[in-house]
């Protein structure tokens, strides 16, 4: 009988021992993990610095491929919307650019355009005073020009001797500059060197043939204002670059 009492004692002994280390095994097991739940600052701050300096490499570029896209969709549909305009006039007017009179009367640009679409201020023709004339030289347009401001934010600047806007004889149409995005940043004209710096020209209708050949994406600049040419029954990009963007593959 005592043997038995023994034997149970010490049965009992050891599943209290085995109960006893698994509770220490498992504490020690909590303490680990809480230990390693986290991470520490050290870590946390270097994974911090290469996350920045990955922005900081990446998003100048994402930023400039975003505005460029921008600015070429709003190009496209500037010249959309303008050619739907002169098809109109065509159609109820029987008149097209190639019929353009210089000045503002009818028929001319002015009223060909501000027949068919919103033109908010008309700096040369109905606005005229120096306040008017500073949003247009801002943009970098000659103070001389007609500049047309549009309800879409669409900028359009032009000579005020333009006339006769055909797709043959001396003129070949007639060149102008349009700002896809009026008044705001960059003010600059689209070129295929590359070059950021370059702005319109003095009297706003250049046509960027000097900008030394056939774009790419590599070498294109392409920013909010591009040129282009009226002739006939269309308006039509004007250089390199804004051909570049309207027929780009």
């Amino acid at each position: 009988m005592l043997d038995l009492v023994i034997l149970i004692w010490y049965d009992e002994l050891k599943i209290n021992n085995y109960i006893s280390n698994l509770r220490i095994s498992n504490k020690r097991k909590a303490k680990t993990m809480r230990k390693h739940a986290g991470f520490t600052l050290a870590e946390v701050l270097i994974t911090l610095g290469i996350i920045g300096v990955v922005a900081a490499m990446t998003i100048p570029t994402l930023m400039s491929n975003t505005g460029k896209s921008e600015f070429k969709t709003a190009f496209k549909k500037i010249l959309s919307v303008v050619n739907q305009a002169v098809t109109m006039s065509v159609a109820l007017d029987y008149l097209d650019f190639g019929d353009a009179d210089p000045g503002s009367a009818d028929p001319s640009i002015y009223s060909i355009l501000s027949k068919r679409m919103h033109i908010v201020k008309a700096v040369g023709i109905t606005h005229t005073t120096d306040a008017d004339k500073a949003e247009a030289a801002k943009m970098g347009f000659d103070t001389d020009n007609y500049t047309l401001f549009f309800s879409d934010g669409m900028v359009l600047s032009y000579g005020k001797d333009t006339e006769h806007c055909t797709n043959t004889g001396t003129l070949d149409g007639c060149s102008a500059i349009i700002d896809v995005n009026g008044l705001k940043n960059p003010n600059k004209l689209s070129n295929c060197n590359w070059d950021a710096a370059a702005g319109t020209t003095s009297d706003a209708t250049s046509d960027d043939t000097a900008d030394g050949g056939r774009c790419t994406e590599e070498t294109s600049f392409i920013s909010d204002q591009f040129s282009v040419i009226f002739k006939g029954q269309q308006l039509l990009p004007n250089g390199y670059a804004a051909r570049f963007v309207l027929y780009e593959k």
